[in-house]
């Protein structure tokens, strides 16, 4: 905990002269996550419906059967699927899958419903290739807005929906109208969230002059019924620790099949640091819960 560095502040991120180096330096403290990876894998750069995307490879036996999506997080302002690597590396060396990291257009480039629109395009093409392959959507942070916000599409749209989705540390809801903003702010050693006010300034970033709980900005706000089940995690520290109850509890009244892990002790985005053994165990809840797809 003491070694954690927290994220810049978010006027660093608003500011166009300051945003270059947090990205930066939040970019560098998830690549050193890869150096606590103890096993072999690969990333290969590909493109796919005309995005960059990343598909991973770990040493182990393969399932030929599943097939596993993931949305890096960030904040919409940094992270790519390399940088993030190590949220989905430990699944797929776990559970032998195959799978694809989407790069979307970051912020302030990638406003709302940008990245939203470049991860529907890349998971359509990716559809037909997978034939009868189970496929599990693995999310972080902001990315789990994306991903869950993409969910509601696809279901009205009557587009195949993954058959299992995880949800880790989900930050989804820009009215940041959840209890732990205010109860764990400055118990995160993370994030920041000042009452909330942090939140909704990074959603009105993204979606500048929308409505915060639109569901297709804040999908926690949505209707769920019909969507896949869903594991969440989150650390008991994490001012987004409300966010992943009330998106859990939301699916559970929806008769969505919902599971919450909360890890006690645990920080944002405790999973990427694989040499911890709390991270060893969520990423084996993880893999248990994949393989039941």
């Amino acid at each position: 905990m003491a070694e954690l560095r927290a994220y810049p502040t978010l006027e660093t991120w608003l500011n166009p002269v300051t945003r270059g180096l947090a990205r930066r330096l939040a970019n560098m403290e998830w690549q050193k996550t890869l150096d606590e990876i103890d096993f072999e894998y690969r990333m290969t750069d590909v493109e796919i419906a005309g995005r960059p995307c990343v598909r991973y490879e770990t040493a182990g036996d393969n399932s030929d059967d599943l097939f596993i999506f993931y949305v890096h997080g960030g904040g919409l302002v940094c992270g790519s699927p390399r940088l993030n690597a190590s949220m989905v590396l430990p699944a797929l060396r776990l559970t032998g899958a195959e799978s694809v990291g989407v790069s979307y257009t970051l912020l302030p480039e990638g406003r709302f419903p940008k990245p939203l629109d470049e991860i529907d395009s890349v998971y359509k093409a990716l559809l037909p290739t997978l034939d009868n392959k189970r496929l599990v959507i693995l999310s972080d942070s902001m990315g789990c807005m994306l991903a869950l916000a993409n969910l509601l599409r696809w279901r009205d749209e009557g587009v195949r929906l993954p058959d299992r989705v995880v949800l880790v540390s989900p930050a989804l809801d820009g009215a940041a109208a959840s209890d732990t903003y205010r109860t764990l702010d400055r118990h995160d050693p993370l994030i920041r969230s000042h009452n909330g006010r942090n939140a909704q300034k990074l959603f009105e970033f993204y979606a500048p002059g929308e409505d915060l709980k639109n569901p297709l900005i804040s999908p926690i706000y949505g209707y769920f019924p019909g969507l896949p089940p869903m594991l969440v995690h989150v650390g008991s520290r994490e001012v987004l620790l409300g966010d992943a109850a009330r998106v859990a509890e939301h699916a559970r009244r929806a008769n969505v099949e919902s599971t919450l892990r909360v890890f006690d002790g645990m920080f944002h985005l405790f999973h990427m640091h694989w040499s911890l053994s709390e991270a060893k165990a969520a990423h084996d809840d993880i893999a248990d819960f994949i393989r039941k797809a």
